[in-house]
């Protein structure tokens, strides 16, 4: 019986330990959790500027001496606002600026709107709010977003455009480069104006690390 007893307040003791234990653990992971994300979060941003710089050197966007870049991992994708907005890891502290360039290896992203210490907001390209001069081969136009789709209006020349063509933004563009931006999906014509809808080169909902070029640097 006594034997029995012993048994029986050894297990509750054991037990008492364990779930302190475990509380204790998650506590101190809880406490630590900071310290493990931005561990994890660094050794991604070095994976992942590796495997930008070779990206840019395929399609002939490779940094030179003048530019500055970095690399952020998107953290947010706001259902309420999902092609205005996203946010990404990176602010004040790695010196982004209001107005820098967003993109990645498929082409043109948006540029930075709003910095916080660590973390800044990337107006999109598909934002409702976007007016932005674009090329599509000799051809210029605004691009913006009308409802659910992207489209290029008051194109200045009579030029046809055809199904498949390449959207950049413009030299004359705040952006002061050409960057891809997606390709021509419909053309309507009255005679007079064309007007264009556009695919996005970037797949927005499925962003999750960018490049972030500084507006005052050069290609």
């Amino acid at each position: 019986m006594k034997k029995h007893q012993s048994f029986i307040i050894l297990f509750f003791a054991f037990l008492f330990l364990a779930v302190g234990f475990d509380l204790f653990l998650s506590f101190a992971i809880k406490k630590d959790n900071n310290l493990t994300t931005k561990i994890i979060l660094e050794s991604d941003y070095e994976n992942l500027k590796r495997e930008y710089e070779g990206l840019l050197e395929k399609v002939n966007m490779e940094n030179t001496v003048e530019e500055e870049y970095v690399v952020s991992k998107v953290i947010l994708h706001d259902p309420y606002v999902f092609f205005d907005e996203i946010t990404i890891l990176k602010g004040k502290e790695e010196n982004i600026e209001v107005g820098d360039i967003v993109y990645d290896e498929e082409g043109f992203i948006g540029t930075v709107s709003l910095v916080d210490k660590h973390h800044s907001t990337v107006k999109l390209v598909t934002n409702k709010d976007t007016q932005l001069s674009v090329r599509i081969n000799n051809s210029y136009g605004i691009l913006q977003r009308e409802n659910d789709a992207v489209a290029v209006t008051s194109i200045t020349s009579k030029e046809p455009i055809q199904k498949g063509d390449m959207v950049y933004t413009s030299s004359f563009s705040v952006i002061g480069l050409e960057l891809p931006v997606g390709t021509v999906t419909e053309v309507e014509s009255n005679g007079i104006e064309q007007k264009v809808k556009v695919q996005t080169a970037v797949d927005i909902p499925n962003l999750n690390y960018v490049l972030i070029r500084k507006k005052n640097s050069h290609v």
